[in-house]
């Protein structure tokens, strides 16, 4: 007997869900983050690359996706509407994963380059709009102590204060190497929550660590007695990073990486 065929109409529409998923791994993962994004979810790093070439995607991998990325279902589906959730309708900013964060201000800057300034300290504005807040900004080496040093701020990134769940707890630092592109480029900032030190709360984020003394931006993963600092780009370069975890001494987390601006003018 002859096999069924599929409908050409069924075809398309895997097709296109296959794309819209590619691509929109594409903008948060970057161009090699399927293996990234099939740890998150759980995945063999090959079965994601199948659902990105047309083989059916499970309801429950599809809601998986969905929850870590913060796609607009609708636009999976159908192509239709916004390519993302809108955040207010959805989740708290606080919630949000640093990878949509950082998306949602890429967003931003393509739409208002003007948006993001940095500034020398004898030019900040005096009379500043209660909307937006001055996030000082340090080298990534000068940051791994408990207070920091006033006379070594380099200058300030104006930023919405929406933008940052604890802006008074904030300050910027520059990427100083490629460890975590395509995320967070060289000579990007970071905004990084000094308030969130907890490995707990902050596994499956990306974090300022200074696990030998000298500050890094990794991911986190508490994988039992230990906490694994891991780099986007993994290799002989930027190897996994583990730290024994002490409960009475967490002084290596140096925070939460919350924002991040790619582009920024210098004044």
């Amino acid at each position: 007997m002859a096999r069924k065929k599929t409908p050409k109409v069924r075809v398309n529409v895997k097709a296109s869900l296959s794309r819209r998923l590619r691509e929109i791994r594409q903008e948060l993962f970057g161009d090699h983050g399927g293996p990234e994004l099939a740890r998150r979810l759980n995945l063999p790093a090959r079965t994601w690359y199948n659902y990105e070439t047309g083989v059916t995607v499970p309801a429950e991998v599809l809601l998986a996706f969905i929850e870590q990325t913060g796609a607009n279902p609708n636009y999976l589906l159908s192509g239709e509407g916004s390519k993302y959730r809108r955040v207010s309708d959805e989740r708290l900013i606080s919630e949000l994963t640093p990878v949509e964060l950082i998306r949602r201000g890429l967003e931003k800057l393509e739409r208002c380059t003007n948006e993001v300034l940095v500034v020398a300290p004898e030019n900040l504005p005096t009379d500043m709009a209660s909307d937006f807040t001055a996030v000082p900004l340090y080298a990534l080496d000068q940051i791994d102590r408990e207070v920091l040093d006033p006379t070594l701020i380099e200058g300030h990134v104006m930023a919405y204060r929406q933008w940052l769940p604890n802006p008074q707890s904030t300050i910027g630092v520059r990427v100083v190497d490629d460890a975590m592109h395509p995320i967070l480029p060289v000579g990007s900032i970071a905004a990084v929550d000094r308030s969130v030190t907890d490995p707990f709360r902050l596994h499956g984020r990306i974090v300022v660590a200074a696990p030998e003394g000298t500050p890094m931006i990794r991911w986190l993963e508490v994988s039992g007695r230990h906490v694994i600092l891991r780099p986007n780009q993994q290799g002989r370069d930027y190897p996994l990073v583990p730290v024994e975890l002490d409960e009475s001494d967490r002084s290596f987390l140096l925070g939460q990486v919350v924002w991040s601006w790619s582009r920024f003018n210098e004044g």
